[in-house]
């Protein structure tokens, strides 16, 4: 019990360098995270994640995969592949992903596959992101090369896991003054220190959001607060005091 104590189920965890601060969360139990998604994908308006966590009755959640967002934006739209609690519920068995997700063994996969193949590996909730706007950041121990993919500072928000299996959520505030934001080499040094083997970027920018017991932690840029997002991965379970 004593253990217990010291070792929450959720902790949160404040980050700082030279050019961001922002907020990491700690998910002792890996089969507590799960995608969630808007009710209906299509062209309207997604949700925000504290909206998300309140329609899931989730504790916690970062911002999920990337959405259709250029001349016409739909928030409520994936782009590529999603897979929730179990079930394909975007995208196609024969379309290549650049896949995020957990496995019914509760591990992180992170890969270029086709829905088939996730299937295949057992994936239970995933979603996918462009490499350009979320590279991979840390496959199996070792970390990526992220040299050209573009980047610069910026919000970032990644996901990664531990080799205990512990979940790490990362949001990092930027286009502020006293948070200019992260690069993609940043966050793989940020996961690599917390002890991740696998991890990945999410959608960045006005996307990035963290919520804890119904509430956005960080600090998204945007005037209007965090923006809508089809897709977010949430933690189940009781509320933490």
């Amino acid at each position: 019990k004593e253990e217990q104590e010291e070792m929450p189920d959720i902790e949160v965890v404040d980050i700082s360098g030279a050019t961001y601060t922002g907020k990491l969360m700690i998910i002792r139990d890996p089969a507590r995270v799960f995608v969630g998604t808007v009710p209906v994908f299509g062209d309207g308006d997604g949700m925000r994640v504290d909206a998300m966590c309140k329609r899931y009755d989730a504790v916690a959640g970062i911002n999920g995969g990337e959405f259709v967002d250029g001349e016409q934006t739909s928030t409520a739209k994936p782009v590529g592949l999603v897979v929730s609690q179990g079930k394909m519920v975007y995208g196609d068995v024969s379309g290549k992903y650049h896949v995020t997700g957990f496995t019914e063994d509760n591990v992180l996969v992170v890969g270029n596959m086709t829905g088939q193949e996730a299937l295949d590996l057992g994936i239970r909730d995933a979603v996918n992101i462009n490499s350009s706007i979320g590279p991979f950041l840390i496959i199996n121990g070792e970390l990526q090369d992220v040299a050209g993919v573009g980047g610069g500072l910026n919000p970032r928000t990644a996901i990664g896991q531990r080799a205990d299996g512990a979940v790490l959520f990362l949001a990092i505030d930027g286009r502020q003054a006293n948070s200019l934001g992260a690069s993609f080499s940043d966050l793989i040094n940020i996961m690599n220190e917390y002890g991740a083997v696998n991890a990945s970027t999410m959608d960045g920018g006005t996307s990035t959001q963290i919520c804890h017991n119904g509430k956005i932690i960080n600090h998204p840029y945007s005037p209007w607060g965090a923006r809508e997002c089809p897709t977010a991965f949430l933690v189940g379970g009781v509320s933490e005091q």
